[in-house]
């Protein structure tokens, strides 16, 4: 019945409900929750003499319809601009010794650079340093090569990037790596 009432009815419209005073104890809520599911708003009941009024209202909006929603926008909040504010002069904060050029160090008469390298009438002493450096593998480390990984004798997929045995075959650690004589010889 309710629902009928709510077709009926143009929108925004008020519907009032008299119910007697001998039903009144239990149906008065009973009667509001049946308005408001079928639709109806603002269901609100007040007594007036031995009987009570159930008034329900039915919304201006149609079923299904969409409404758009403001966005509230927020101003951004506003600099004060303090004209009173001690600035400092930029030029006060330079001193007279800032202002001078640096003294560069002398560099020499050797290439400077990523190689530094000596030049041929080298006075600094670059050259004897690079001499001191160049010191190559010794005998011993030439005939028993050791590596940092400890797996040369597994084979290229186990060694090191440094290892000296780098393509070479496997073999068992503590022997001497020899190549048969048809190594680099085609397979053809």
């Amino acid at each position: 019945m309710c629902g009928d009432i709510l077709r009926v009815l143009k929108p925004g419209g008020t519907v009032l409900l008299s119910l007697s005073s001998q039903s009144v104890s239990k149906a008065n809520s009973t009667h509001e929750h049946k308005l408001l599911l079928a639709g109806f708003s603002d269901a609100q009941s007040s007594e007036a003499g031995h009987s009570i009024v159930i008034t329900a209202k039915k919304p201006s909006w149609k079923v299904g319809s969409s409404f758009s929603i403001k966005k509230i926008t927020k101003s951004l909040p506003k600099v004060q601009i303090d004209d009173d504010s001690d600035l400092i002069d930029e030029d006060s904060l330079l001193t007279e010794e800032d202002l001078k050029k640096p003294l560069l160090p002398n560099v020499g008469d050797c290439e400077v650079g990523k190689t530094k390298k000596a030049c041929k009438n080298c006075s600094c002493g670059r050259a004897e340093a690079e001499t001191k450096v160049q010191l190559g593998p010794t005998a011993e480390q030439l005939d028993n090569p050791q590596s940092a990984c400890g797996s040369c004798g597994l084979g290229d997929a186990f060694r090191c990037g440094t290892c000296p045995y780098k393509g070479l075959p496997p073999f068992k650690l503590g022997e001497k790596v020899t190549l048969s004589t048809n190594f680099l010889d085609a397979d053809i």
